[in-house]
């Protein structure tokens, strides 16, 4: 190895700390924009850019990737990625239509009860007019067992007297 590239990668190495250090400045201070998305993009990016300093020991703008391999590599990431919303879409829609068929489900017990209270009611509104009407027959039963005790006293003062 040249001294030349002893120099390169330890300019590298470096710029990775650096970069590292800055990064937990960044955080420290949180010096950024009032928007929270942004901030969060901003952290994501960075984050990103020191996995890759870690795994490849380059920035991008060392990469000696030709076009087309740069051009390859974006469309996988996007096929990647249509796959990820592909996959998404299809829970979503999945967990909507269960959430639309409980609240039918929910939705048609509770109409039941609904009718079934309402039933109950009707017959709870039935039960006390019977009520009232064997109580109004009781109350006309008592006044004439009351009449007929009264007449059988009389009648037997009367016998009594005869006796």
């Amino acid at each position: 190895m040249s001294d030349q590239n002893i120099y390169v990668q330890a300019l590298k190495k470096d710029n990775a700390e650096l970069t590292k250090q800055n990064y937990d400045l960044m955080k420290k201070y949180i010096v950024k924009t009032s928007d929270p998305v942004i901030n969060d993009v901003i952290d994501r990016i960075f984050k990103r850019h020191q996995q890759g300093m870690e795994k490849f020991k380059r920035t991008m703008a060392d990469n000696s990737k030709s076009i087309p391999e740069w051009i390859e590599e974006s469309i996988e990431e996007k096929i990647d990625d249509i796959c990820y919303m592909s996959t998404l879409k299809d829970r979503i829609v999945e967990r909507e239509e269960k959430i639309l068929k409980e609240n039918d489900r929910l939705r048609d017990e509770l109409t039941i009860s609904e009718l079934v209270q309402g039933k109950m009611t009707t017959e709870i509104d039935n039960l006390k007019k019977e009520t009232d009407i064997l109580k109004d027959d009781l109350t006309i039963k008592d006044l004439e067992m009351g009449k007929m005790m009264n007449k059988i006293n009389e009648l037997e003062k009367q016998n009594g007297k005869k006796t």
